[in-house]
């Protein structure tokens, strides 16, 4: 079940007094650049100041990461209107309406039900792209018509946006639609790869590691075989390659939780990323 965090002193959430910055760590946002870059995807750096959930998701649906008090605001107000199904989930014995109190001031860090609270005040599903990772889901609306926003989730401890290569980022940011997303749940291995079919940009296969290489960067894939017979499969094309093997990812980690948490959860049954390990933002 979604285990929201309110933190004690010294503990993980806390709010952030010292200097604004820009997430940082170029090594590491190089890597996941390049993943995402496999997608046609870009990352929007957001301020790290204990309110990057808040200025990613006012980014995403404003274009304005400036707007994240209201957003803040919104998500709060909702979580307070239906205590009934967020109060079983807060933690250390915190009464209910500090924790409201405490999540109200600028700086909190946002948590699992903040972000359970915030698809469903804003009525949009929710993509979190890992580094090297599968990508995670809060998906509560269904439907041709559902919008789907996309972060970005750095080191346990902060979050950017995610938009289009050619979203010029005026705006709320353009629709992204990811195609292995919709076969995730599709369980024949060549179903899947008959979805993948080539993009016109594509990396043609010619036995070249070079390509490997790049579908094991792309999906976080460790088995240099399985990306290359995946390749082979979907004609060398790279980009096709890295959506297969990080869906297979994502049914394979679904599958593995005894407790039901899947790539599609909602807070009945148990979204959860990881924790954080620190008190500071980059």
């Amino acid at each position: 079940m979604v285990q929201a965090k309110h933190k004690k002193p010294q503990s993980k959430r806390k709010q952030s007094h010292g200097g604004v910055k820009k997430q940082g760590k170029q090594a590491d946002l190089a890597q996941f650049r390049s993943q995402l870059d496999g997608l046609g995807l870009k990352i929007v750096q957001i301020t790290a100041d204990g309110n990057c959930f808040f200025r990613a998701l006012a980014d995403q649906l404003e274009g304005n990461e400036e707007e994240h008090t209201k957003f803040r605001h919104m998500v709060v107000q909702y979580i307070s209107n239906h205590r009934e199904e967020f109060e079983p989930f807060i933690e250390d014995d915190v009464p209910f309406d500090e924790y409201c109190q405490s999540m109200e001031k600028d700086g909190t860090w946002a948590g699992n039900m903040e972000l359970q609270a915030a698809s469903l005040v804003t009525r949009v599903n929710i993509c979190i792209h890992r580094a090297m990772s599968p990508r995670w889901y809060i998906r509560n609306f269904h439907g041709q018509e559902a919008i789907m926003i996309h972060l970005s989730y750095h080191d346990g401890e902060h979050y950017n946006s995610v938009r289009l290569h050619e979203d010029s980022c005026e705006g709320p940011a353009q629709p992204i639609i990811i195609k292995a997303d919709s076969d995730i749940s599709v369980p024949s291995h060549h179903k899947k790869v008959a979805t993948c079919q080539p993009k016109g940009t594509g990396h043609k296969f010619a036995s070249d590691v070079g390509l490997i290489k790049l579908v094991l960067a792309g999906s976080g894939c460790d088995n240099y075989g399985k990306a290359e017979q995946v390749l082979q499969e979907v004609g060398g094309d790279v980009d096709a390659a890295i959506e297969f093997l990080i869906a297979e990812q994502e049914m394979k980690e679904s599958e593995n939780f005894e407790d039901g948490i899947s790539s599609e959860n909602n807070i009945s049954t148990g979204f959860r990323l990881p924790r954080r390990r620190s008190s500071h933002e980059l």
